[in-house]
């Protein structure tokens, strides 16, 4: 049939059972059930389709390159190339693929000019899909071209994916060093390794799952389903779990390995597929999905409130820590000579615990003084603002003294971790080992860098300086968006792994300790200030489970379900065969006082 034809009511009931395609004109049709990857490689019927044997005789020829390593042929520095190469394929190479796709269509376009026109590559195509239907042949006149198009695309996705992971299981192996043990510290890392790879197979399994094979193969730069989008499961425990902790193997497999090789090959593996998410997937998620909402009452007046040029109490330019700095504004100039004056501290001769003391003043004003400020204002009617003329003017003081003491705090920290470096560090004794220990470091900064951003974008300038302490005439409702939508305080949890990052670049037990100090002020505060207002103001909105924990908690009671259910029937099971056994010992007993009494 055709795709004209497939939006007919009549042909839409018969693809109840399966789903409905949307073509960017509006035009719908069905979509047979395709063939997963696992599918594709235990089903008999795909071993006759080209591309499955294609794909299988390529990842074959990859895998085999190990024998001809230790056969003497091949040097170790050809499997790095081999697996940056599948790797550049996949990011770069898909990566281009689905960008003109989802701008130009130039995927689809390819296809029409150079596949639709020649009858050898139809026929071609048209023998390699197998659906998981066997009553669903494949012809590409009864599709649209977005289809076919994605049929081709998932052949090329399929030969990329599998040799990049082939690739770096070979690289591993071959990287690999004996594991001691008599050593507590291989088998320590051995183990966390093989946790990593179960964690990351889990992950992957699970998001297959709850996506489907449709946005596993990108369907949706292609064409739309009609369904709802429902993410659950490992969704709702981490961002973005196919390209985050879905690669946690790549973190444990070189523990296992014992290879500082494989484990920066493996941060550039992780980090271009990090970058293949930011320019390729989220942009067009954001065109395809995050269609703007109307703005709402409360949104204008909202923004009324807190943007009047007159009466506002935020103006769009805002100082946030350097950020939008202007050295014509007073407070900005101020906050930079005391920046200054902070570095000229690193340069002139001074005490050793100076620096160490002037970040704990800072984390004290900021957690502890500005945190008292908080409180009094909420708990003592608006202690601090009854100091000032206006409700603005107090909360343009209060954002003054907030953003200089997230400044300073930071600040003096870094500078702790500069004057306090020592490249000896106990435990990592060689060079290697310390540079290994100072990238662990960048990472858990990266990590830091991504969840305040997040934070940002979620709670926008308005939260950033706990405006809701202040205004009151503000409509606020409690939303868990973005990195909410997981933790319910990542500032003080991922939020500090900057922190703990910094003191492992500086090999400083001093800086470890300050971090320590940090976290714990940091955790105070959310305990004592915000958690308390946060429960007065809003709530039953307030959720007591993060969506990780209600995730974590919703499968430990599907397994003591499970547990239980199968206790319950292994003992129906006993009390059957209790019966049983109870009626025959009656028969037997009967039976024997009848020949005693015949006796």
């Amino acid at each position: 049939m055709s795709a004209e034809s497939q939006g007919s009511g009549s042909d839409e009931r018969e693809c109840s059972a399966v789903a409905i395609g949307i073509l960017p004109d509006g035009t719908r049709f069905c979509v047979p059930e395709t063939m997963s990857v696992m599918s594709s490689l235990l089903r008999k019927r795909s071993w006759r389709s080209p591309a499955t044997i294609l794909w299988i005789f390529l990842w074959i020829s990859t895998a085999l390159t190990y024998w001809l390593f230790f056969a003497g042929f091949l040097p170790k520095w050809f499997f790095c190339l081999q697996f940056v190469i599948w790797r550049l394929m996949y990011n770069v190479g898909l990566g281009v693929i689905l960008y003109r796709q989802s701008n130009q269509g130039g995927f689809l376009s390819f296809f029409r000019r150079i596949v639709k026109q020649n009858p050898a590559l139809i026929r071609g195509l048209e023998s390699s899909i197998v659906f998981e239907s066997e009553d669903t042949v494949y012809k590409i006149e009864q599709f649209p071209d977005e289809f076919n198009a994605w049929m081709l695309f998932r052949i090329i996705v399929n030969i990329i994916l599998a040799n990049d992971l082939v690739s770096y299981i070979v690289l591993s192996i071959v990287y690999c060093e004996p594991v001691d043990l008599a050593s507590p510290r291989d088998i320590f890392s051995f183990l966390i390794g093989l946790c990593s790879i179960v964690f990351a197979l889990w992950s992957k399994t699970d998001a297959h799952r709850v996506i489907g094979d449709y946005a596993w193969y990108w369907g949706d730069f292609f064409f739309l389903l009609d369904k709802d989008l429902v993410f659950d499961g490992i969704f709702q425990m981490f961002p973005h779990p196919m390209y985050t902790v879905g690669y946690a193997f790549m973190y444990g497999v070189p523990l296992m390995a014992k290879s500082y090789t494989l484990f920066y090959l493996s941060i550039f593996g992780h980090l271009s597929q990090l970058l293949f998410l930011a320019l390729v997937e989220n942009p067009h998620i954001d065109r395809t999905y995050n269609v703007m909402r109307s703005r709402t009452n409360d949104d204008i007046l909202r923004d009324d409130i807190l943007y009047d040029e007159e009466e506002g109490f935020l103006h769009r330019n805002e100082l946030i820590l350097l950020r939008r700095f202007s050295p014509f504004r007073a407070k900005d100039f101020l906050l930079a000579i005391l920046i200054l004056y902070s570095l000229l501290l690193i340069i002139i001769p001074t005490p050793w615990w100076l620096h160490a003391s002037q970040h704990i003043f800072w984390r004290l004003f900021l957690n502890a003084i500005l945190g008292l400020v908080l409180h009094r204002e909420v708990c003592h009617n608006k202690w601090f603002s009854n100091h000032y003329k206006t409700l603005q003017e107090a909360f343009s003081n209060w954002r003054t003294l907030y953003n200089t003491g997230v400044t300073m705090t930071n600040i003096s920290y870094i500078l702790c971790a500069i004057r306090y470096f020592s490249w000896d560090m106990f435990f990592f004794d060689t060079v290697e080992s310390r540079i290994f220990i100072m990238v662990v470091g960048i990472l858990l900064l990266g990590i830091n860098v991504y969840v305040s951003l997040g934070i940002y974008e979620a709670i926008g300038d308005f939260g950033y300086f706990y405006g809701d302490f202040f205004i009151d005439s503000v409509p606020s409702k409690l939303t868990y968006n973005g990195i909410y939508r997981y933790l319910n305080n990542p500032d003080s949890s991922l939020g500090m792994s900057g922190y703990y990052g910094v003191a492992l670049i500086s090999g400083s037990p001093t800086v470890l300790f300050l971090a320590l100090f940090s976290h714990t002020c940091t955790k105070a505060f959310e305990l004592l200030v915000e958690k308390p207002y946060v429960l007065r103001r809003y709530g039953k909105e307030v959720r007591s489970l993060s969506g990780l924990e209600q995730e974590i908690k919703r499968k430990m009671n599907k397994v003591k379900e499970e547990y239980e259910r199968r206790v319950q029937e292994l003992k129906q099971k006993l009390d059957k065969q209790k019966q049983s056994y109870e009626k025959l010992r009656e028969i037997v007993m009967t039976r024997r006082r009848k020949r005693d009494k015949d006796d």
